[in-house]
């Protein structure tokens, strides 16, 4: 983990140590969670286009650019009092970026960067600190950690040649199985009928554990790098959903 990692890990553990203390000290505002049931949850549906990079640590290895990727999912919140709620959910997300090296720039018949695909089961927590609603429209600011379960890799390099393709390579086995980030973001949320709420909101997502696994890199017949590659993927997510 590099230290700008451990310090975005420390003020999102600040934020959340905060909300908690701002809360706790009015009884009314107090959880009793022997009271939460599935009444006492909402659920909705949401749909993420988003713009995803990679940030590369390494001696040959450097990112290029930006792609466009997206997510869908299903989100839960259980609402703590008028003003904080807790948000989870389960997402399909796909993620990645442009990025180059030595043998990438070396072939005079592939393109001088490639793109690297990666796709995964995430599960993210989080608090939101809503305003009160007015006109049926309230906003909120949020902020939480994330995990999530990689299930495809793969580096998609382009041809100089007309009408040349080039296989994808599989690099699931470079990969490493799960994510670990956290995400800060804001958002408005406006009330159709009673519980019907449609919802739109950003999030700037990080992540706090490295996606490639180093050494491998550094044994397989395509890189053969000398030193291990941190790949650490972040992402703007820009989210539109019902809840219900």
């Amino acid at each position: 983990m590099t230290m700008q990692h451990k310090i975005i890990l420390a003020i999102f553990i600040f934020i959340s140590v905060h909300l908690q203390a701002q809360f706790r000290g009015e009884r009314d505002q107090s959880v009793d969670f022997s009271r939460i049931s599935f009444e006492d949850i909402s659920f909705g549906l949401r749909l993420t286009p988003a713009i995803t990079w990679l940030n590369v640590n390494h001696n040959d290895a450097q990112a290029d650019g930006a792609t466009l990727k997206y997510a869908v999912g299903i989100v839960a919140q259980y609402e703590i009092n008028s003003l904080l709620s807790v948000v989870s959910g389960v997402n399909y997300s796909t993620f990645g970026g442009y990025v180059f090296d030595n043998q990438s720039l070396n072939t005079p018949t592939n393109r001088s960067n490639y793109k690297l695909n990666y796709s995964q089961i995430e599960i993210p927590l989080g608090l939101r600190l809503n305003t009160p609603a007015f006109n049926r429209m309230s906003y909120y600011m949020q902020a939480g950690a994330s995990t999530g379960f990689i299930i495809s890799a793969n580096e998609v390099h382009k041809s100089t040649q007309p009408d040349t393709e080039i296989p994808d390579i599989n690099i699931l086995s470079l990969t490493s199985p799960s994510t670990v980030g956290c995400f800060f973001g804001i958002g408005t949320s406006y009330t159709i009928y009673k519980g019907l709420k449609l919802f739109g909101e950003i999030n700037y997502k990080i992540a706090l554990s490295n996606v490639a696994v180093g050494n491998n890199y550094m044994n397989d017949n395509v890189h053969n790098y000398t030193m291990p590659i941190e790949i650490y993927p972040s992402a703007m997510d820009f989210s539109i959903g019902l809840m219900f």
